[in-house]
Parts: C-alpha cells; sequence; structure tokens
C-alpha cells in the first residue's frame, strides 16, 4: 500500500513539473529570422502576409500565434492553416478555401433562378464557405414558405474540380403549396365567423381561388390580418378590442394548416364630449366646429377620428401654418361607455415658401416643373395647393415618382420646399397589334416624345392598319407657348375607313387642324381650333340604300369650334372619384361646302363605395343641325353601337333603310346614352394580377335625320337599354377586355351584340 502511494506521488510531481516547463514554452518567445509561405495556390505569399501581420524580426510564442491563428480563420479564405517553428523559421501551412465556379438549381418551377439568386451568399467566383452554404440553404427554405411550400426539401451537392474550384447544385422538391383549410375565432360574440372571414386578407383554400395567393399560408399576410381584426372593431366602436393570440396549426403531412384567432371584443363605445383647443386666432372656430361636427353623438369609429384628424390638419395647413401640430387627447370613461376627445391645436405663425429646390430632373428642365407649381417662391404656404402642385407635376407623365419635402430652416415664418423626381423614358417607338369584334384585326407603328428637347413638348406619329380603319397622323403640342400658360398645336391626318358592314360606304379624308388651349381656373380648360378636312365618300355597294347612294362625292369641310373642360377627377388614367366635363361645339361653314352647328356634352362621376368598389356614371348628348338650306351629311351624323353601346352592334341603333339589302344605317343628327357601371374585383383572384369585372347598365338613343324617307326609313327615338357584365384584365402582353351585353330593350330593326371583346398589345 505505501508503494503504491509513492508512486501515485511521484506521477503527480512529474505531471506538474511537465505543466510548468509546457507553461513555460507557451510564454517563452522566439525571435523570427525568416517566415515561409507553403501550398498556397491562389492568394499570393505577400497578401498572406499582411493577413498574419508577423514580420521578421518579431518575437512570438504559442499566444500570439494563436491569438493570429484565429484571426485569419475570421477571413473566410482558408480552410486550414498550421504554424511550425523550426531553426527560427516561422513556416505557415495553408489549406485555401476552394472558389465557387458555379451555382445551379434544379428542380425549382414555382421559384424561378432570378428569384433565388439574389437571396443567397453563394456567388459564383467567391470563396466557398460551408457556413454560407447552410446560410443559402436557409435563405431558400424561407423564400419557400414565404410563397406557401412548407413541404419544400433541399438538397445540396457539392462537386470538386481541378485548381481547387467547385460547383454546386442545389436540388429542389418543391412538393405542394400548404393551403389554409380553415380559419377560426374564438372569443366572438358581436361578429359571426363569417362575417369576420370576409374581411380578413387570409383565405380558406376553394376551388376558385386559383388564381389568388389569398389561401396559401403567409405569417406576415397573418400578422397584416391582426391589424385588419383591430381596425374592424375600433371602426365599429369596440376600442377596448384586442387579438390575444393567433394560433397557425399545420397538418402532419404539411399540406394544410388551420388558423385560429383568439379575441377580446370587449365593449362598445360611442364618442363624448368633442371639441377643440386652440389659442391660435387666426384660425376659424366655426370652420373647425364644422370639422369635427360628424364625431358628436356617434359610435365610436377610428376611421371617423383619423377623417376629422386629417381635416383639421388640412384645414390648419390650408391657413398657412405648415408646422402647427394637432394632438388628440382622448379620455374614456368605462362607467358611461363614452370617450371624449379634446383636439389640442398648438400656437403658430404664418408661414411663407422660401426656396423651391429641385434635384433629380437630368433632362426635364426646371421651368416644366416649376410652372406646375400652384404659389411661387414667398408665396404663403398652402397644403392644398402643395398637394394640387405635385398631382400636376405626376400628372405630366415624365417622371416615375414625385416627392416634395418641407424643410424647416430654423426661421419660424419660412420654409423650404424640396421637389425630387426620377425622370422616367417618355420617347416611345412602339409596333403593336390586336383585335377587337368591333374594329376587326389591327396593327400599327408609332413614334413619340412626349417631352421633347426637355421642355414638355409633345410630338408623335403614328400609322395604324385595321380592317376597319387606316390611319396616318403627326401632331405637335407646345404646352406653354411663349411662356405663358397656352397650349397650342397642329395635326395632320388622313384616314380611310370603311363602313360596309353597317351602311355599305367608305370614306377617305384628308385633314389638318389648328389648337390653341388655356386655363381660365385651376380644374377648367377652354380651346379653340380649326378644322379642314377633305373628305370623299366611295365605295358604295350596288345593294346600298339611295339614301346612302345619293351622298356618293367629294366634301370639304371647313370648321372652327371650342371646347371647355372641367378636369375633376383623382386619376385622369383611373379615375376613383371626381367629376368630368367637356362641352364642344363646331360651326362649319367658313368656308367649304358643308354648313352646320354641332353640340356635344359629356358628364363623368366617379366615388368610392370601398377601395375596391367603385361607382361610375357617364352621360352623353349630341345634336347637329344644318343651315344655309343644308341638310346633314350622312358622314356628319351621329352612330351608336358596339364601343358606345354595348350590346348592339357597331351603328345597330337608330335610323335605318330596312328595305335596301343590308338595311343600311343611316345615322342621326340627336344622340344621348346615360350609363351606370360598378367596377369591382373578382372574387378568388388576387389584385395584383390586374383582373377586374364590371356591371353596368346603359341607356339611350340616336335619332332625327335630314332625310324625306317615304316610308322606307324605320326611326324611333325611345331609348333603348343594355346590361351587362365585363372583365378587364392588364396583361402582360397587353389590355385584354370581354364583355357580355343583353339588349333588354330595343327596336325590331335594331342589331344587337351579346359578345364584345378586345386585344392589343405592343411589341
Amino acid at each position: 500500500m505505501k508503494k503504491l502511494v509513492k508512486i501515485f506521488l511521484l506521477v503527480i510531481f512529474c505531471s506538474f513539473c511537465t505543466s510548468i516547463n509546457l507553461i513555460k514554452a507557451e510564454t517563452k518567445k522566439v525571435v523570427v529570422n525568416d517566415i515561409i509561405i507553403k501550398n498556397n495556390q491562389r492568394i499570393d505569399s505577400e497578401t498572406i502576409l499582411s493577413y498574419l501581420g508577423i514580420n521578421k524580426g518579431d518575437s512570438v510564442n504559442y499566444e500570439i500565434l494563436n491569438l493570429k491563428l484565429k484571426e485569419m480563420y475570421k477571413l473566410g479564405l482558408f480552410a486550414d492553416i498550421k504554424f511550425r517553428i523550426i531553426q527560427r523559421k516561422l513556416i505557415v501551412l495553408i489549406k485555401e478555401n476552394p472558389v465557387v465556379n458555379n451555382v445551379t438549381f434544379s428542380g425549382n418551377k414555382a421559384i424561378k433562378d432570378g428569384q433565388i439568386t439574389p437571396e443567397i451568399q453563394l456567388k459564383s467566383r467567391n470563396v466557398f464557405r460551408k457556413r454560407d452554404l447552410q446560410d443559402s440553404i436557409i435563405s431558400i427554405r424561407e423564400l419557400y414558405k414565404q410563397t406557401g411550400y412548407f413541404s419544400a426539401i433541399l438538397k445540396p451537392t457539392v462537386s470538386k474540380l481541378s485548381q481547387n474550384r467547385v460547383d454546386i447544385n442545389i436540388k429542389i422538391i418543391e412538393g405542394t403549396k400548404t393551403r389554409i383549410k380553415q380559419v377560426k375565432f374564438i372569443g366572438n360574440k358581436v361578429f359571426s365567423d363569417k362575417r369576420l372571414k370576409g374581411i380578413l386578407s387570409t383565405k380558406e383554400s376553394k376551388f376558385y381561388r386559383i388564381l389568388s395567393a389569398g389561401d396559401v399560408y403567409d405569417p406576415d399576410r397573418i400578422n397584416y390580418d391582426k391589424d385588419v381584426l383591430r381596425r374592424y372593431y375600433l371602426k365599429e366602436g369596440y376600442a377596448d378590442f384586442q387579438v390575444k393570440s393567433t394560433v397557425a396549426e399545420m397538418t402532419r403531412d404539411k399540406k394544410n394548416f388551420f388558423i385560429t384567432f383568439s379575441v377580446d371584443e370587449g365593449e362598445k363605445y360611442k364618442f363624448g364630449d368633442v371639441k377643440v383647443q386652440t389659442k391660435n386666432e387666426a384660425l376659424n372656430k366655426q370652420t373647425l366646429d364644422e370639422i369635427i361636427s360628424p364625431l358628436k353623438n356617434s359610435t365610436y369609429n377610428i376611421q371617423k377620428l383619423d377623417d376629422v384628424l386629417q381635416g383639421l390638419k388640412e384645414h390648419v395647413d390650408n391657413a398657412g401654418f405648415a408646422f402647427l401640430k394637432i394632438k388628440p387627447d382622448l379620455n374614456k370613461n368605462v362607467k358611461d361607455k363614452k370617450i371624449n376627445i379634446t383636439f389640442i391645436i398648438g400656437e403658430s405663425k404664418k408661414v411663407y415658401v422660401g426656396r423651391i429646390d429641385i434635384s433629380g430632373n437630368s433632362r426635364t428642365e426646371d421651368e416644366v416643373i416649376r410652372r406646375e407649381f400652384r404659389f411661387n417662391e414667398g408665396d404663403s404656404f398652402s397644403n392644398e395647393k402643395l398637394m394640387r402642385s405635385r398631382q400636376r407635376i405626376q400628372n405630366l407623365g415624365f417622371f416615375e415618382n414625385v416627392e416634395i419635402e418641407k424643410t424647416d430652416i430654423g426661421l419660424k415664418d419660412r420654409i423650404n420646399l424640396d421637389v425630387k423626381v426620377n425622370e422616367k423614358q417618355t420617347g416611345q417607338f412602339n409596333v403593336g397589334g390586336g383585335f377587337s369584334s368591333t374594329n376587326g384585326a389591327m396593327a400599327n407603328v408609332g413614334l413619340a416624345e412626349k417631352n421633347f428637347r426637355g421642355k414638355g413638348q409633345n410630338i408623335k406619329a403614328n400609322i395604324t392598319i385595321a380592317e376597319r380603319q387606316d390611319q396616318f397622323d403627326i401632331s405637335f403640342t407646345e404646352p406653354y407657348l411663349r411662356n405663358k400658360n397656352v397650349a397650342a398645336g397642329f395635326d395632320l391626318f388622313k384616314i380611310k375607313t370603311t363602313y360596309a358592314d353597317e351602311s355599305s360606304y367608305d370614306t377617305d379624308s384628308l385633314g389638318t387642324a389648328i389648337r390653341v388651349g388655356y386655363m381660365i381656373a385651376e380644374r377648367t380648360r377652354h380651346s379653340w381650333n380649326y378644322t379642314l378636312i377633305q373628305e370623299d365618300v366611295e365605295g358604295i355597294k350596288s345593294t346600298a340604300s339611295d339614301f346612302i347612294a345619293n351622298q356618293k362625292g367629294e366634301y370639304t369641310t371647313s370648321a372652327i369650334g371650342h371646347t371647355l373642360t372641367y378636369f375633376g377627377f383623382n386619376d385622369n388614367l383611373n379615375p376613383t372619384s371626381g367629376t368630368q366635363w367637356r362641352i364642344e361645339n363646331k360651326l362649319a361653314g367658313i368656308g367649304g361646302n358643308v354648313s352646320f352647328f354641332k353640340s356635344d356634352i359629356k358628364l363623368s362621376k366617379y366615388f368610392s363605395i370601398t377601395d375596391d368598389y367603385i361607382w361610375g356614371s357617364k352621360l352623353k348628348a349630341g345634336y347637329i343641325f344644318g343651315y344655309n338650306d343644308d341638310d346633314i351629311n350622312l358622314k356628319d351624323r351621329y352612330f351608336l353601337g358596339g364601343d358606345s353601346f354595348p350590346g348592339f352592334e357597331q351603328a345597330g341603333v337608330g335610323p335605318r333603310d330596312t328595305t335596301s339589302t343590308n338595311e343600311d344605317s343611316l345615322g342621326g343628327n340627336l344622340m344621348y346614352t346615360l350609363e351606370f357601371d360598378l367596377r369591382t374585383p373578382i372574387p378568388g383572384i388576387a389584385p395584383q394580377l390586374g383582373i377586374n369585372g364590371r356591371f353596368y347598365t346603359i341607356a339611350g338613343a340616336v335619332t332625327e335625320i335630314d332625310e324625306n324617307g317615304s316610308g322606307k326609313i324605320k326611326d324611333n327615338s325611345s331609348p333603348r337599354v343594355s346590361v351587362g357584365f365585363g372583365i378587364q384584365w392588364k396583361s402582360p402582353f397587353g389590355p385584354v377586355s370581354i364583355d357580355f351585353t343583353q339588349a333588354v330593350i330595343k327596336e325590331d330593326f335594331d342589331r344587337t351584340q351579346f359578345i364584345k371583346f378586345s386585344f392589343g398589345t405592343r411589341f
């Protein structure tokens, strides 16, 4: 036993001595006389020495070398690094990480290579690191989850090549989309599950949602819907509402999700006392009271509250107080279930515009932008005028986006405006084609520049060849003649049109027009024009109506006209609110052999029922009469049908010679239509696809004719009515539309049309 104890103590002593020697060895420094880099292939020795940070003559030990080793590994350039010290020489043994030669994907159909590549760290010609591969796999998996493919499997393969290179292939087994099987709610008593489901963007999977992404599980969409629920309840008066939890449960086969929203509705509140508190005497207190009046004695509604707050801000801004703050102070009375509100408006002086600085307009001249502003430098600031100025600049069509920022320059009564624009291509060369049930096949070539020389001038030329009409036209417009708010321009055109199907004749026209226009109010424009047209009525069929055969010949129309237009749409291309009207008058007979007076009116109005449902109404009417004992010629009359009156063929409504072989349409001197339409989303189709529907009804007629029919002409002034449904698609290859219309009130001699469609594209 004593012998064993002695041996044990001896071992401990030897181990202690060895440890002391190792510690001394680690801390003992060696002066390096030379540094040798070995096995490096791609990275030159000088670069590695710079990464190492040790020079000849430096003293090193184990601790220093270990620190340098960690620093070099962090660079991600080396797979292995070893240090050896032999006879005061530091030998660095390097094994470089390979270089990525190529990264490819296979099996991916739902998400293309171009969508995956920007999301990953692995890039061709970069150093390959296992960590980058792992991170890339995680990123791709997240990308697939966001698209609804939760069961996607990724299998990476690294293939070694010569010269220390690797090819990487990531095989993707996408599986099927994980869809929403069921959405349910816990804690809702006031509103049913069905009603709450209707307001969510997350939808249960149904067969008719094949073009929608709403039934695919998306965590971001779930979070968005939590806010949708909250806003909905707050608009209905439930000020204490909260979403307690949201649970998404995936089935074992990873094909479906069950979503459960747990909510606490709380109690319903009303607005109590509502008042405005301000010491600013420049603000009209009566106007302030009118703005807040919608809240008084009504159910609590956060949307109403936001609208009133916005109304107050606009009123204050329009009064010239740019930085005046408005704070709503809400006081909840739990006992009476009322919320009292005091809008506290701070004190401030009127603000004036200092400088207007413009940037980003690399092509468009400053003056083109400045002339759209509704105020000048030094004028009193108005937020309403600022918003209108921005809209006018955007409506020029020269810029991708327009931002105007108010800049506090440290003066209480002065601000600067920074206008930032992003130029877009305004020149256009297009070759296009299309087909419609009204005009048949069509092809066109066009050249246009709407910001010619950066001065906002518009010049264009266009050639169109179609079954129904061939046209060549060229035009030029100067929007600000001699730097005045007066637009001037001219048009040259040649048009050949066939009316063979509906009226058994053709026309060939050559003409020119000169025009000038100016604004007489902020949204009201007046323009004058002079038109000279040489027109031949030709190609009359042998079976044509006598009333058409008698029209054969050459006509010269010399006319002066004017147009008064009010622009009230919020968006000229896709209006959702506002009113617009136009009145046109034309007097022909200033020379030429045609004399008439023509008057037309068009009125359009839109308003939003909700963000997705837009109601519109359009009224069109016109009347033409001759003078100097001249009757109205066939070519100058009104015709209705096709695009102008869905449910009827081109020129399918109005006076007609039913005794002729083709029962030719003769047109009329009086025309009117009244149309109502409702633009709607289509259930199950995502809005971003650009597909919308519309329900519409249209009533109207064309009547009266300067012909003695002797019983041959059928003419009835009673209104015709049609109802229908249409689908419009802003497809990647051009606009597509199809209308299904039923003429419900018509005359026996009218020609109806149930389906009307059109398709067009440019390339």
